[in-house]
């Protein structure tokens, strides 16, 4: 084997030393591709080593045949640009739904209707069928060899087979050459094996060389055609510190005769082929034990816990873990830093406790899914990989929980246990949430009233888990174990600095440029518009085990751009749907009061607040700065921020009547600070950062703008313009 092929391989699969030997393989992965093999035909053997060794089984490719996707498609296909959401909740199709081609010819029927057109096109995604028997189809929007990103279509069908509903999100007018165009045959797939391996005596399963979906790179929501080979396993016996075992060898090829990498497969054709990850060998030749014991929650409490663990067969060693369920967990630092799986192992019986409390909670989150009928984090049982002491690079800790994607064949989660977020079970079911909401809607669009659904969604289904499973849960407030100032109410979205309806204080409208500085368009804040209808379905008499069950129909029925919009028609489609027609009024009533229906500017701000509007200069350097402006409530201390709306070239924020002195920050690439613009005696004025703290510290009402309950305030800019056109950007 050569070196660089070598090094490749080790850095795509992450190996470890896990006593006798562990080889394993964020979004959601699902294989589209399915397949029924599970013996090795003796057929597919293909015996010598000459040039015809090889069996070209399609059409003959060349350079110039080969389409390219227009820059303009890329584009549009990448952000979304043009994007249109649609929801059919009423009768459109008369045919019957009894299986995903059937499905596709109903969503193609209305097509135009969607947003679509002639050039849309679709591939079978997954397919979801309820205990009512209300059956799920979803199809991905394709272009050329790609999955167009964040773009996809539902087709709901009842028991019946009949059509009841179809969501969808699609991007029209996308160009691409015809996919025979785009892929090489199968033996010019196998071709390219053969030349990257070429000091190796392979062997090639050649009759059993197909095609798969794959990210576009690791964790990624993109997908991509390739060519998936299968050869004996390149991997037998020991390479360096590692020993690997692994019956074949899987290697990916692009459409272009790419060669990507190879991964270890026990079966040709089964879900780790067609996925691209191998984890399931981190459970080989472990037996399930039990630990049983107490342990100890960061403020000193003594809990009583039962958890599964993993013995290994061959040395007898613990490791934390589930063979059963497939989880793992594992150190952090290791994994994210030096890229190595480092499961973690027993020492003097017993592990780190509040690791051990973060595992005992995702167990009963991951059983409460289960008796749903969604098993694992993606429905699948795909393995799970829980990697605690999370840190950062500098080695502090990280002092958060997070799931960060799909990542060497496991879904992963993160969680720092210096602090006791693996305590609070709606901490871990909302982060279990994620994974089940990102694999139902295709792909996560974490941004704007995306990702603050995304957010509510896990906020809802993680504060149900805990009602329902830990009877220390406070109901209704996430992170009961966290400082009060890292906590969120579902009940008075206020006391956490969350808006409790559409333009009300701390609202975030959609923003032109998501990134971390405005929470990627607000959607930890924007969050509890829909955590406040949970709460009223609550409050209406609806119990935790009804509002699970209509929260995991509305996730199923969801699409990657579904917005609040969408969500105000989805809701009570759903309810009236699933026979849960006793609540309809208190959810439509909730709708109403948190007016998601609309994003619309209100004509005069609810009582008590203001609305203040702050338009920026039309000028180049507003495409290559991040602009926040900022409010300081002289009266109570408090600080309003909020970011230029997406499309305009306008800041509107919502703040309580008061005097607030009013500043804008703007970021330039590169540079280690922001530049500072203070609003004073009806002007603006730059400041460096110290003159601006202090600014804050010293101004008084004679700098602030005063604003009285119901008015709308048009701030002065006219001079920005000719500070912002001094910027000095490189």
């Amino acid at each position: 084997m050569r070196k660089n092929v070598k090094q490749r391989v080790l850095t795509i699969l992450i190996t470890t030393a896990l006593a006798a030997g562990l080889l394993s393989g964020c979004g959601s992965t699902k294989a589209p591709v399915e397949s029924d093999m599970e013996d090795l035909p003796e057929e597919w053997e293909e015996e010598g080593a000459e040039e015809d060794f090889f069996e070209n089984t399609g059409e003959e490719f060349s350079d110039t045949e080969q389409g390219e996707l227009p820059d303009e498609t890329v584009e549009k296909a990448m952000s979304g640009k043009g994007a249109v959401t649609a929801f059919l909740g009423d009768p459109f199709y008369n045919g019957q739904i009894k299986n995903a081609d059937d499905a596709l010819e109903a969503v193609y029927s209305v097509v135009k209707e969607i947003g679509g057109d002639a050039s849309t096109e679709f591939d079978y995604e997954a397919v979801d069928e309820t205990e009512d028997g209300v059956t799920y189809y979803t199809f991905r929007q394709t272009v050329g060899d790609l999955s167009v990103y964040g773009a996809a279509a539902k087709l709901i069908a009842d028991k019946n087979g009949q059509a009841i509903g179809l969501v969808s999100s699609i991007i029209p007018e996308l160009e691409a050459p015809p996919r025979d165009l785009w892929e090489i045959s199968a033996g010019e797939a196998e071709e390219s094996v053969k030349k990257e391996w070429n000091d190796s005596k392979l062997k090639i399963y050649s009759k059993a060389t197909e095609q798969t979906l794959i990210p576009v790179e690791e964790g990624a929501e993109a997908y991509q055609y390739v060519w998936v080979v299968y050869s004996d396993s390149v991997f037998d016996g020991t390479d360096g510190e590692y020993k690997l075992d692994a019956g074949y060898t899987a290697h990916y090829v692009t459409y272009d005769g790419e060669y990507l990498y190879c991964i270890g497969v026990t079966d040709i054709g089964n879900e780790e082929a067609l996925s691209g990850s191998a984890a399931t060998f981190a459970f080989a030749d472990m037996e399930s034990d039990v630990w049983s014991g107490t342990v100890k929650t960061l403020n000193g409490k003594k809990k009583e816990i039962e958890v599964p663990i993993m013995t290994d067969r061959n040395t007898g060693e613990q490791y934390l873990g589930d063979v059963k369920r497939k989880i793992l967990c594992a150190s952090h630092p290791e994994f994210e830093y030096e890229e190595t799986l480092s499961p973690l192992v027993a020492k003097n019986g017993r592990w780190d406790d509040e690791a051990m409390i973060t595992y005992y909670n995702y167990i009963n989150v991951y059983d409460l899914y289960e008796t749903s009928g969604w098993v694992g984090p993606d429905g699948i049982k795909t393995p799970s990989l829980l990697l605690m002491g999370a840190v950062n690079e500098d080695g502090s800790p990280m002092d958060n929980a997070a799931y960060v994607g799909k990542k060497q064949g496991f879904h992963t989660f993160v969680f720092d246990t210096a602090s006791p977020y693996g305590e609070s079970m709606d901490i871990v079911g909302h982060e279990f949430t994620h994974c089940v909401t990102g694999t139902l809607m295709t792909t996560n669009l974490y941004l704007n009233d995306y990702g603050a659904i995304n957010e509510g969604m896990s906020d809802i289904l993680g504060n149900l888990t805990a009602i329902m499973m830990d009877e220390t849960d406070i109901p209704f407030t996430i992170g009961d174990a966290l400082p009060e100032d890292l906590q969120r109410s579902m009940k008075d979205p206020n006391l956490h600095q969350q808006p409790g309806f559409v333009w009300d204080k701390y609202y975030v409208p959609a923003v032109a440029e998501p990134n971390d500085d405005n929470d990627q368009g607000g959607v930890h804040i924007n969050s509890s518009l829909l955590n406040y209808i949970s709460y009223k379905l609550n409050d209406a008499g609806m119990e935790p085990e009804e509002e699970f069950y209509f929260w995991m129909n509305v996730a199923r029925a969801m699409t990657p751009r579904t917005d609040y919009e969408q969500m105000a028609e989805l809701l009570p489609w759903v309810m009236n749907t699933f026979g849960q027609k006793a609540y309809i009024k208190a959810l439509e009533d909730a709708i109403n009061q948190t007016g998601i229906s609309s994003h619309e500017l209100p004509e005069s701000p609810a009582d008590g607040l203001a609305l203040v509007s702050l338009a920026l200069p039309d000028s180049k350097a507003l495409e290559q700065v991040s602009v926040t402006a900022s409010f300081l409530d002289l009266n109570t201390g408090s600080m309003y921020t909020n970011w230029p709306e997406a499309g305009k070239n306008v800041i509107y924020i919502t703040l309580p009547k008061g005097d607030y002195l009013t500043s804008l920050q703007v970021m330039i690439p590169e540079a280690e600070e922001p530049v500072h613009f203070a609003f004073q005696e009806g002007r603006w004025n730059e400041m460096g950062p110290e003159i601006y703290e202090k600014w804050l510290d010293t101004a008084g009402i004679d700098e602030s703008i005063a604003l009285e309950s119901g008015d709308l305030f048009d701030l002065e800019t006219e001079n920005l313009s000719g500070l912002f056109a001094g910027l000095k950007i490189k």
